[in-house]
């Protein structure tokens, strides 16, 4: 896969800009100069980071935020949230403090500010690892500017606060700063997004505060500063799985640090060898994957019959699904003795994974963990741990390679869920490591076959059948499980606009070795489908399938376009015609093919004996397709459309 990013750290640097003070003019400001439709904007934003030490190294993070308020939509903007991590021991907790906010506003000519009293501020459990403070400002209304500030101390220097520079409102002004003593810290900068983030990185002599002695120590100080200005409002574009893997943002994660004033740096993480070299001294790793007792008579009945390895494997996947219960918790690391995990029957991702692959490698398989990042977690394009959240298995047989993961009970080998396709995985060996691509090879297949007949009156009678394949069967048990007929009744008629849905069938919703099937039958009189004009019908031969509108409708794309995993839908209509009509217009056969035939449609109509046959195959060969070609792709897809929306004419013999 390609790299999706493009990072930009320029050297030639424009000035950084101080808060100002807040004029009338700014007050008396109606619509953002650069998009009139923004309901508020961020005229300036900045975040600092600094370094001392107490018991050991710990940081502070400023924060000032300064926003314009235009409507009413962009009241929200006063609800203030700043999370921060608690964790479970003391060391561990970070703290909230100088939480200061005021919203500016014009009376008789002049500018007037309130500020947020301390009562106003909340304490708001988040988890069972974080915590907020929340407040919202006073005096909302149209044209006000609110300010806030607040500063977090922190322990957990490994990875400094990740900065984005875009927000969901247009952004005028936007700076990262950090001081860095760098004769005892260094950290790995990363910058990503499709902006030009300027940068100024100098080295200068200053000194750290130790607050155990009350003293300071002189050292060099690395001070840099990132600047992103007049940024646009956040786009919603169709097909991005994760927004934030492309806005401009920064990242610092600690590469080695030096523990004595005149000691060498101790390298932490530079290369993926090393992050998988930490990670496998873990307890999660080195540990629990090696305790067996307390599975062992489970697994001697599990086995008991079975002889082939692929057999053993799909027992003890389905055996883990069956038992275990996934508490929607994304992990890297376990999050008690796996026993005690086992006994209770709920975990994380990682226990259930790493509890997974305990039992395979006990049952004498190749298995190993695979650290990955999930979609929402973004792309760890350079070696970082905190990039990773997630974990599954891995098990080769005979040459043979499966990804197992068994969170969710209605996925199968080699079928991941669709949170987990996120570019590659690190298998982690016992003494080495393979980078394994996560984007499916083999295409997930769904198929809609299609009887109906048409009667004199312009009415449509028939059944539909719906055979799912792969990804598409893991969505559709997932979106089915646990439902009653009438809320699926409900799905189909909202799905596909009809309104007479009966009969409806649902097979193999737990047999997830075989495809998923649905059928029901159904009649409409709707115009959408078919239109009487005097003596002609026009019908849409697709029926209720035909694709309404481009996916693409924006005139410029700022991020990728993503698919997820390559894919064939199939249509096979049917569609007997009434009585005493014949056809006098039927829509050409056509295949469009996109690209290196990275995405192509085949669509083929006959009428022969009364009836006309449609069969129509959607491809998707390629997942991923960068911003320069976005506007053949979405041409692409109005001729797509366009086809799927041409009528057969039927008039009277």
């Amino acid at each position: 896969m390609s790299i999706l990013f493009l990072f930009i750290t320029t050297i030639s640097f424009s000035q950084a800009k101080e808060l100002e003070d807040v004029t009338l003019e700014m007050l008396r400001e109606t619509q953002s100069p650069t998009d009139s439709s923004a309901v508020a904007e961020v005229l300036y934003e900045k975040a600092e980071i600094r370094f001392s030490i107490k018991n050991s190294w710990e940081y502070e993070y400023k924060v000032i935020r300064r926003i314009k308020i235009y409507t009413p939509e962009g009241y929200d903007q006063a609800n203030v949230q700043i999370p921060y991590f608690v964790g479970n021991r003391n060391s561990d907790r970070e703290s909230v403090s100088n939480i200061e906010g005021y919203v500016y506003y014009e009376k008789d000519g002049e500018v007037e500010r309130e500020k947020i009293r301390n009562s106003d501020i909340f304490e708001v459990d988040l988890s069972d690892l974080w915590e907020a403070k929340k407040f919202t400002l006073p005096k909302i209304q149209d044209g006000v500017i609110i300010e806030y500030s607040y500063d977090i101390d922190s322990p957990h220097i490994n990875n400094l606060p990740k900065w984005i520079f875009q927000n969901k409102i247009p952004t005028r002004y936007s700076e990262y700063s950090t001081h860095i003593p760098s004769e005892y810290l260094a950290y790995s900068m990363r910058t990503k997004g499709y902006y030009p983030i300027e940068s100024l990185d100098e080295i200068k002599e200053g000194r750290i505060y130790v607050r155990s002695s009350a003293s300071q120590i002189s050292t060099s100080i690395r001070e840099s500063k990132h600047i992103v200005k007049n940024l646009p409002k956040i786009r919603n574009e169709s097909h991005v799985n994760n927004v934030t893997n492309y806005l401009p943002g920064i990242s610092y994660e600690l590469s080695s640090y030096k523990t004595e004033q005149y000691g060498p740096l101790e390298s932490v993480s530079r290369s993926w060898e090393d992050v998988v070299k930490t990670l496998r001294e873990t307890n999660t790793y080195e540990k629990e994957m090696s305790r067996t007792k307390y599975f062992k008579e489970n697994l001697k009945t599990i086995l008991q019959d079975k002889t082939l390895p692929e057999d053993k494997m799909r027992a003890v996947f389905d055996f883990v699904k069956d038992r275990m219960t996934w508490n929607d918790e994304q992990r890297i690391y376990t999050s008690d003795r796996l026993d005690k995990v086992y006994e209770l029957g709920v975990g994380n991702s990682a226990d259930i994974n790493i509890l997974l692959t305990a039992m395979l490698r006990e049952a004498k398989l190749e298995a190993n963990p695979v650290l990955s990042s999930t979609i929402s977690h973004g792309i760890p394009l350079f070696p970082t741990i905190s990039g990773l959240n997630y974990v599954f298995s891995h098990v080769n047989i005979n040459g043979e390679t499966y990804v197992l993961d068994a969170t969710e009970k209605f996925t199968t080998p080699n079928l991941l869920p669709r949170r987990a396709l996120n570019w590659n995985g690190i298998v982690m060996k016992p003494n080495a490591f393979e980078i394994l691509e996560l984007v499916p090879k083999e295409h997930s297949l769904k198929k809609y076959q299609v009887q109906a007949s048409l009667d004199p009156d312009g009415i449509i009678h028939g059944k539909c059948r719906i055979i799912s394949y792969n990804h598409f069967g893991l969505a559709t048990r997932k979106s089915l499980d646990k439902k009653d007929l009438e809320e699926i009744k409900l799905r189909y008629e909202n799905n596909f606009e009809i309104k007479e849905v009966k009969d409806i069938k649902i097979s193999n919703l737990l047999k997830t070795s075989k495809p998923l099937l649905e059928g029901f039958t159904f009649s409409s009189d709707d115009q959408k489908f078919v239109e009487q004009i005097g003596k002609k019908f026009y019908i849409s031969p697709m029926l209720f399938l035909k694709s309404e509108k481009n996916p693409f409708l924006e005139e410029k794309r700022t991020y990728p376009i993503d698919f997820t995993f390559p894919k064939n839908v199939d249509y096979l209509i049917s569609m007997k015609l009434p009585e005493g009509y014949k056809v006098d217009y039927l829509p050409e056969k056509t295949i469009f093919k996109f690209g290196d035939d990275f995405i192509n449609l085949t669509y083929l109509i006959e009428e022969n004996n009364g009836f006309v046959s449609v069969k129509v195959r959607q491809t998707v060969n390629r997942t991923l397709f960068l911003p320069g070609e976005y506007e053949d792709l979405r041409q692409f897809y109005a001729e797509l459309i366009n086809k799927e929306n041409e009528k057969i004419v039927l008039v009277k013999s």
